[in-house]
């Protein structure tokens, strides 16, 4: 439970933190291993941009594609 009271002290998404303490435990390879066995943890925010996708799409599980990937990249700014 030191993970989740630790984020709650520092006000940050403790699947945000998870991602940063797994890599920094394990280094990034392993990181990156462990993910793709049992996924990335999702935090909040992610979790809610995946409900307005679902919602905006009528859960019809949309392709990424070139314009909607170039899209989502724009209202970042990259």
């Amino acid at each position: 439970m030191l993970l989740p009271s630790l984020a709650k002290a520092l006000e940050v998404d403790p699947a945000y933190l998870l991602r940063i303490a797994l890599e920094q435990a394990v280094g990034a390879t392993a990181a990156k291993a462990i993910t793709e066995i049992f996924g990335s943890p999702v935090t909040a925010n992610e979790r809610a941009w995946l409900e307005e996708l679902r919602d905006a799409s009528g859960n019809s599980d949309p392709r990424m594609t070139a314009r909607g990937r170039t899209t989502l990249r724009g209202i970042f700014g990259k």
